[in-house]
């Protein structure tokens, strides 16, 4: 039985992917440089920290200055972010189930904990982990720290690099096909969920 579930936040548990592209959109374009498409970012994300995407483009500035741009594009439309199908429900059923629920998100805590509260899924979460880029890390302490075995837990993720840190760290990989980040790029899975609710049938 999976002991702690580890979740994404942006396209596997919130439904956001237009509002995330424009506010992404207008940080390259806010450098002079044109975005790159949504398929040529996730697979030019090969650590899972956005910066180095901006790197390679020739954006240098800081982290503090793309999100000064980038925070406030996506608070804009913040109410228009919606959890996809099934997965409130699905969250209560693994709490009910036992399973301890940890969010590990990239993304800036004042993004996301309105939209916990909104959705009232805050209560769920045993550990929420904001801007986080070295998920593997974060992930591997939480296991040591709770005394179970990496064997015994599970990262649904939506991206390749959320696939890459939950094999380095020796947990279950699941990636949820969401649709909008092209499946070709999605590989090395253990399990491949389109719906979060088959995720019932894995813990």
């Amino acid at each position: 039985m999976v002991k702690i579930l580890f979740c994404d936040w942006n396209g596997t548990l919130l439904d956001d992917m237009p509002i995330w592209d424009e506010a992404r959109r207008k940080t390259f374009l806010a450098f002079g440089v044109e975005p790159p498409t949504v398929a040529d970012y996730f697979r030019e994300l090969e650590s899972g920290d956005y910066l180095e995407v901006y790197r390679k483009r020739g954006i240098t500035a800081s982290r503090d200055e793309l999100n000064a741009i980038y925070e406030p594009a996506y608070e804009e439309r913040l109410a228009d972010a919606t959890l996809f199908s099934g997965v409130a429900a699905t969250l209560h059923q693994l709490y009910e189930n036992g399973i301890r629920l940890v969010l590990v998100t990239s993304q800036q805590n004042a993004l996301v904990v309105p939209l916990l509260n909104k959705f009232d899924i805050d209560h769920l979460f045993d550990e929420c982990a904001f801007h986080i880029f070295d998920k593997k890390t974060v992930i591997t302490e939480i296991v040591q720290r709770n005394g179970v075995s990496p064997n015994q837990c599970s990262f649904v993720g939506d991206s390749p690099s959320d696939i890459r840190h939950a094999k380095k760290a020796g947990v279950t990989a699941i990636a949820f096909l969401g649709g909008h980040i092209p499946e070709e790029l999605i590989t090395g899975a253990d399990h491949h969920i389109r719906t979060f609710e088959e995720i019932l049938n894995l813990s």
